[in-house]
């Protein structure tokens, strides 16, 4: 991907910065396109490589990583997530290719890995239940040949300080919104009472298959219109009393204008991962109340229960008694974590300087 337009070439003497990232596109992909955006505002060019085994079975990592880099040094901040590298997240060739990076560039090379997975969960009639040990193999090797690691929620971040070499920093952010933020945030007065979902087909779905049972108490509190937004099929299904309006794909200023004028939002992802779900952060950034379908669970990442986001079917009545409330205790926690914020301490992370770290001189 080029530099880009107007961007200032780095002096020799500077480190190259190089996203590593799937040939699939979806969340990962925009996290990454965030950063390069925001750093590319402060003058500095990095360059993306998308990275598969069959374009490492052409030319290697390190002989990539040493032509782009010519003899400057470089970071490579690698987005891992098993799936994005291989169809059943053992991808031993990322595996090979890193450590191999390393060993033939050595002090040059500085590998910075943002674990937005580590390894998949799930049932004993599901794959991924007997693929667990392989893949969380790969990402503790993965762990231990870098010089730093970031991830999105404390749960990873426990599991990661068990696997990373002594000493090596660990870093825990929320994600943050990857369609972007608002500069102005409306009052829930100025905002109709209506119930946005937005997200994959499948994290759509899981939400409004579960809407039918908390009709009648949305319907209790004047809500009466849920808009559903995304590619791919509508999720099929009837929500006694509640007009149901399917968008389809809209671009990013149109999704945030949806979003900035709806009171509530709907989600349906256990709490203790909260903070790694790009649409709740989506949500957060604009001030909305958030709705959760999926079953109550611990708190994490800094989020409480009735105090940033609803169980729906709990008893708690503070989401529509007080909900200017939890929208604004909600933006707060976002606020720490925003896209600025995060892109700042991520170069500094890859030893990455930026224009406003040399005014600050």
């Amino acid at each position: 991907m080029s530099p880009h337009p107007g961007s200032m070439t780095l002096p020799e003497t500077l480190p190259l910065l190089v996203q590593l990232t799937g040939s699939e596109t979806g969340g990962v992909r925009d996290f990454l396109r965030c950063l390069q955006q925001a750093w590319a505002a402060q003058d500095r060019s990095t360059e993306v490589l998308v990275f598969s085994e069959a374009l490492a079975s052409e030319v290697s990592l390190a002989s990539r990583l040493e032509q782009m880099a010519g003899n400057r040094p470089c970071t490579l901040l690698l987005h891992y997530s098993g799936y994005g590298f291989h169809p059943r997240g053992l991808c031993r060739w990322l595996l090979r290719e890193v450590e191999g990076a390393r060993q033939a560039m050595g002090a040059r090379l500085r590998i910075v890995t943002m674990f937005h997975e580590l390894f998949a969960f799930g049932p004993p009639w599901r794959s991924a239940f007997w693929l667990v040990g392989m893949q969380a193999s790969i990402a503790a090797r993965l762990a231990r040949a870098s010089d730093a690691v970031w991830t999105n929620s404390q749960h990873h971040m426990n599991r990661l300080k068990q696997m990373v070499r002594a000493g090596t920093p660990v870093q825990v952010q929320p994600v943050f919104s990857t369609i972007g933020e608002t500069l102005v945030v409306p009052a829930m007065t100025s905002r109709q009472r209506r119930l946005v979902v937005f997200g994959s087909a499948p994290t759509r779905s899981r939400a409004l298959q579960k809407l039918p049972r908390h009709a009648a108490c949305l319907r209790a509190q004047g809500i009466d219109e849920v808009l559903e937004v995304g590619s791919g099929t509508a999720v099929a299904g009837q929500h006694p009393g509640l007009r149901q309006r399917r968008f389809g794909r809209v671009d990013e200023q149109a999704l945030r204008d949806l979003l900035a004028t709806s009171m509530y939002a709907l989600i349906d992802y256990p709490s203790v991962h909260l903070g790694k779900s790009s649409v709740f952060a989506a949500y957060a950034a604009h001030g909305c109340v958030v709705l959760n379908t999926a079953e109550p669970g611990p708190d994490a990442d800094g989020l409480r229960a009735g105090v940033h986001h609803h169980w729906l079917g709990q008893a708690d009545n503070r989401w529509h008694t007080e909900p200017q409330a939890i929208a604004d205790a909600v933006r707060h926690w976002y606020a720490q974590h925003a896209i600025a914020v995060q892109a700042r301490e991520f170069a500094h992370l890859c030893s990455l300087p930026l224009r406003e770290d040399q005014n600050d001189d």
